[in-house]
């Protein structure tokens, strides 16, 4: 399968680096075309994000039912009081009540967020509309659960993944861009490894258990993965994964350029790639990918 698949892809002139295929727990990556091993995978990140808040409320240490306010105002105590009705899992769906998408280090000037990020996420692009009501895709949201993490963990959110999920899942180097107070972006900026973002689809598909061992509840696992918020008609978004209504056992990640991981739970495969779209071509990768992830 993954032989006819690169020479499709080949024949497409698909723009990808490299793509991984994990069927039936079997996995194997090719090259498609020269780049790095380790690549960002922008927003593919908030994945990552969601699956280590996750992993906080299997744990008792959050919950997403909790306010924004009450987790984060020891920190800011004259926080605007909007954050009040903004709750972990508004957040985890992208309805906090901000109007404008921002905090995205891939394509803004980050000197114009100053010196304090959470500060400038809180206060100065607080919500405006009530939380819930509104979806709106922003890289802030991801940065927020990033610190929401770290103040409910007392630790780091990239040192709590390096031990709880990357060395675990066996994961090949990794690095994960960080705001100046040293926490990680959340929504962007994570570098990995083509068939290590395929282990991250593979562990949703098999209920949150890698090799005998439960890294993840499969009560999260399929929390995460369910149709939450209509995005465009039929297309919706869950806690970070998005979802086609037509195809409801179905979920898959994307991040800019192309990056993705698509997910086929009645045909235990997850296939997962890295590449550079200049001429949306990428599209027709997830084409192809549906069609071997339906009809295989």
């Amino acid at each position: 399968m993954l032989q006819q698949f690169i020479e499709t892809a080949k024949e497409y002139n698909v723009p990808a680096y490299a793509v991984t295929v994990i069927r039936d727990g079997v996995s194997e990556t090719a090259r498609i075309n020269p780049a790095n091993d380790c690549n960002d995978i922008y927003s593919i990140s908030k994945n990552f994000t969601a699956t280590a808040i996750g992993m906080l409320c299997d744990r008792g240490m959050l919950s997403v039912d909790d306010s924004i306010y009450d987790i984060l105002s020891p920190l800011y105590p004259d926080m605007p009081t909007v954050w009040k009705d903004c709750t972990v899992a508004h957040v985890l769906y992208q309805t906090t009540g901000i109007e404008h998408g921002f905090l995205d280090i891939d394509c803004e000037d980050a000197r114009n967020f100053g010196a304090d990020w959470l500060h400038y996420t809180l206060f100065d692009r607080a919500p405006t509309v009530k939380p819930g009501t509104l979806y709106r895709y922003s890289d802030s949201n991801f940065y927020l659960l990033s610190r929401v993490f770290a103040q409910a963990a007392g630790e780091k959110m990239m040192d709590f993944m390096q031990r709880e999920c990357f060395v675990p899942l066996e994961f090949q180097g990794q690095a994960w861009a960080v705001c100046p107070a040293g926490h990680a972006m959340g929504g962007t900026g994570l570098f990995i490894r083509v068939p290590d973002m395929a282990k991250l689809g593979q562990l949703y598909l098999q209920g949150g258990v890698w090799e005998g061992k439960r890294i993840l509840s499969e009560d999260w696992c399929s929390e995460a993965t369910k149709f939450r918020v209509s995005v465009e008609g039929t297309r919706g978004y869950g806690y970070s994964f998005w979802k086609e209504m037509v195809y409801p056992n179905e979920f898959h990640c994307g991040g800019m350029n192309g990056q993705a991981i698509r997910v086929y739970p009645e045909k235990n495969l997850v296939i997962a790639w890295q590449g550079h779209d200049y001429n949306d071509m990428i599209g027709k990768f997830f084409a192809l990918a549906d069609k071997f992830g339906r009809d295989a």
